[in-house]
């Protein structure tokens, strides 16, 4: 396993789409900071660090996919999985280094994008309302999230034997997750009444009336509990202040352990061309 690691991190130093990526993390929490400042300074709206800190991890579902897709896609591409397994290490202990090498990686974007957002964003806004502790709370969440995200795109990565199908894959899951969670949120957002105009000896009048589409109770708790499973859901939630952490940690590390012993099962079983 040690040997496996250092062979993945030494690869991963020469990485291009590593390097490209970390900048853009860094960017992105640069493009955010001066957004939020100018709102600051023209509308004089309150910036919170709190909420600004889980701003990346709705997008940073789509950087792990590409990294994924292209370094693990590489490891079939280039052979180096049948020549891993043709010197003799265990195929668990492949899929294992190639999930830790993902998983730190994903966590390293968050990291700069955080480091960058507290060493700017705080000397800019303050430290905020938001207690301390609940944003540590909401931090721990997100690692968990993003170690969620890394095993469902690690097990795609590692099932899959072609770079192109694994890129195509992985990228279209992260963005349908996104779309599918915004669908979610929306319904969940939908008015129970809304305004209906009426013209009345030829004046317009507004009366207010049940919303058609308002989710029925039982309906609202499966968004709801789709919410609370899929990473993009969770990543939205976390930004709430009145979120349910705990319930979010479950699903998260549920999420982790079935991926991860459901591609490890697999990945055992798979015939490599």
């Amino acid at each position: 396993m040690i040997k496996l690691l250092n062979a993945g991190f030494t690869r991963l130093r020469k990485n291009k789409i590593f390097w490209l990526l970390s900048i853009f993390s860094i960017g992105f929490a640069l493009v955010l900071i001066n957004g939020q400042y100018g709102n600051m300074k023209t509308y004089g709206e309150t910036v919170e660090i709190g909420t600004l800190i889980g701003s990346y991890p709705m997008l940073i579902g789509i950087v792990i996919a590409i990294f994924i897709s292209l370094f693990l896609g590489a490891e079939y591409s280039d052979g180096a999985i049948r020549n891993k397994i043709s010197i003799g290490h265990k195929r668990k202990n492949i899929y294992l280094s190639n999930l830790i090498i993902s998983s730190i990686v994903s966590l390293f974007f968050y990291a700069i994008f955080l480091l960058t957002t507290i060493a700017i964003g705080i000397p800019l806004f303050g430290v905020g309302t938001i207690p301390i502790s609940v944003i540590l709370n909401k931090i721990i969440v997100l690692v968990l999230v993003i170690i969620a995200y890394s095993s469902i795109f690690t097990f795609v990565a590692m099932i899959c034997s072609n770079k192109t199908v694994i890129a195509i894959t992985t990228i279209l899951l992260a963005f349908g997750m996104i779309f599918f969670v915004t669908y979610c949120y929306n319904i969940l957002t939908t008015p129970e009444y809304i305004q209906v105009a009426t013209l009345v000896d030829g004046e317009t009048q507004y009366k207010e009336e049940y919303n058609p589409k308002y989710p029925s109770p039982e309906k609202r708790k499966v968004y709801e509990t789709l919410l609370d499973i899929i990473p993009a859901g969770q990543t939205v939630q976390i930004q709430e202040r009145n979120s349910n952490l705990e319930i979010l940690l479950g699903y998260s590390l549920g999420i982790i352990v079935v991926f991860t012993s459901s591609g490890l099962m697999l990945f055992k079983k798979k015939e490599l061309k």
